[in-house]
């Protein structure tokens, strides 16, 4: 109806899935990526969740449009089965299986001889089941039973289940526990921020065709983000309405008055008047939430603090203390150590915590400290957009605690306790033994056990890190440039190149990255990759770096 008036050449806000309107925010790629690692590294089980519209499947198809035939033979469950044979015949179908068989043991069998197959010609096997919270438990016993194929050395398949946040209160069923335990990446999906919404708008628009016959205001996109919380499928809704409304009334400019009446004809339509008066409460609530946090983000930095949170003075006072030679594990197993650790670390102001976990790192990197860490940004954009001015980097890494110790660089810890901000993140600065040093500090102590922080890591790790060759992060082969002298050299200390120096990114060279990658249990890439040039900074002689052994190489 409008796209002719507004210019487009279909409409930009559709709801049914189209490839070529797919954009991936950084919570989507997030995702991507542990998915992706979960695969590569075949730990078996994988879990997405995240809220209804928030972009599952959106992921979902991004990993399923990565994983080339050649390499890996894919099925995806969109529709759960009623019984655990229901779920086999379905598998066995998407895999292209006999599943004629009304029996669990036959179809298991045939399952089993096509993954030996496929595991013996190099291709890795990836079942991904959708809205898997509606599976009932048995089901899911069929499907931990699934996992059970396999080798000495390797699962035969790796199964993701994605759903709404239901599933992981169905995985902690006490029945369920084995299936839980077994799953080693999770991931939550979270809604976009306000940049990353105003983002998708102008990226579905262009996409469209959009020649400037519309445009949405900024602060028209501030009260879709606050209608919407940023989850993708609302922002579709919304803006398509606003649109409808705008050509009505015969208007090429968005305006914030123009999204309210949009969002009161959805939540009043007749149809729907009971449930849009919750909707409506929920949006209200959601406005004077966001104001009051507005409000108190930007409160003047001289305001007190509330009565019960901890001064920042409290907790730099801890930081410039001795270290205290008592390791924070024998503190917290006399009562209940869990507990009173996350306890410990709900206690401190935030903003406070981010604040010196950065500032812990720049003085291991010589770099100036910041004082804030007020933006309106998720703490490892945060992170790096400050390391950036500092010219640091912030690479992911998903693992264990063991793993990030390994790579014996500075990093950052993310833990599965959350606060307004998101999760809490702390800086580690050294290892010694079983012995971390962790940055703010806890219990009055920098001095943590590793198992102790192990039991509320998150398992997302960022290292810290220095480029200072420009080394580009992907390389294609037969590229030729002087960085590329800069790698060769850092994998010939590494042990990996014995070849000429030439600053060409030769088959030797892309052959030297993957065995580097290997050697560091990292998933292979060619090409190189942001993670591999971290590692490999490691070895960079000329130029001196912080170690979790405590000494500057």
């Amino acid at each position: 109806m409008y796209t002719k008036y507004f210019g487009f050449n279909e409409k930009p806000f559709t709801l049914t899935p189209n490839p070529r309107f797919i954009f991936l925010s950084k919570n989507h790629k997030e995702a991507f990526a542990h998915l992706l690692y979960g695969i590569n590294n075949h730990y078996g089980f994988i879990e997405l969740t995240g809220e209804v519209g928030t972009g599952k499947t959106t992921v979902l198809r991004t990993l399923l449009g990565q994983l080339q035939d050649d390499c890996y033979r894919t099925a995806l469950i969109f529709s759960p089965c009623l019984t655990g044979v229901e779920l086999l015949r379905s598998i066995n179908t998407e895999f292209g299986l006999d599943s004629s068989s009304g029996y669990a043991n036959e179809l298991l069998a045939v399952l089993n001889l096509f993954l030996l197959a496929e595991t013996a010609a190099g291709r890795t096997v990836v079942l991904v089941i959708d809205e898997a919270q509606n599976l009932q438990p048995d089901v899911l016993e069929q499907i931990r039973l699934i996992s059970n194929l396999e080798t000495e050395n390797d699962k035969l398949i790796q199964i993701i289940l994605a759903g709404q946040p239901e599933l992981e209160l169905l995985l902690a069923r006490p029945d369920l526990r084995q299936l839980n335990q077994r799953i080693a990446v999770r991931y939550k999906l979270r809604a976009m921020s306000m940049e990353e919404t105003r983002f998708y708008i102008r990226q579905r628009m262009e996409v469209a065709g959009e020649t400037g016959g519309v445009s949405f205001t900024r602060s028209s996109i501030f009260w879709i983000y606050l209608c919407t919380r940023g989850v993708p499928r609302m922002i579709n809704i919304l803006c398509d309405r606003a649109l409808l409304i705008a050509y009505g009334d015969e208007r090429r400019r968005i305006s914030p008055g123009i999204v309210l009446r949009g969002m009161w004809e959805l939540f009043s339509h007749p149809q729907g008047r009971r449930i849009s008066l919750a909707t409506a409460g929920v949006i209200a609530f959601t406005v004077m939430a966001f104001l009051a946090a507005a409000v108190t983000r930007w409160m003047p930095a001289n305001l007190p603090a509330q009565q019960h949170q901890k001064p920042v003075t409290a907790v730099t006072s801890s930081l410039s203390a001795p270290l205290v030679q008592q390791p924070l594990s024998s503190a917290v197993t006399q009562a209940s150590e869990r507990g009173r650790l996350k306890q410990e670390i709900r206690s401190y102001d935030q903003n406070d915590t981010h604040v010196l976990a950065f500032n812990a790192l720049a003085e291991q990197w010589g770099v100036r400290p910041i004082k804030v860490f007020r933006e309106g940004l998720d703490v490892p954009d945060m992170f790096r957009r400050i390391a950036a001015s500092r010219k640091l980097r912030v690479t992911l890494f998903i693992g264990t605690l063991d793993d990030i110790i390994n790579f014996d660089m500075p990093f950052i810890v993310t833990t599965t306790i959350t606060g307004d901000l998101g999760t809490y993140s702390y800086a580690v600065t050294a290892a010694q033994d079983k012995i971390l040093t962790l940055s703010p500090a806890l219990f009055n102590s920098h001095s943590i056990s590793k198992n102790d922080l192990a039991s509320v890591a998150s398992g997302t790790f960022y290292l810290v890190w220095q480029n200072p060759d420009q080394i580009p992060v992907s390389i294609s082969k037969g590229e030729k440039r002087v960085e590329v002298r800069s790698l060769q050299r850092l994998l010939q200390r590494a042990g990996f190149f014995s070849g000429e120096i030439s600053g060409d990114f030769n088959v030797a060279t892309s052959e030297a990255v993957i065995k580097f990658q290997q050697s560091k249990g990292i998933p292979a890439n060619e090409s190189l990759g942001e993670l591999t040039l971290a590692l490999l900074s490691r070895y960079d002689t000329g130029h001196k770096k912080p170690s979790l052994k405590g000494v500057r190489q």
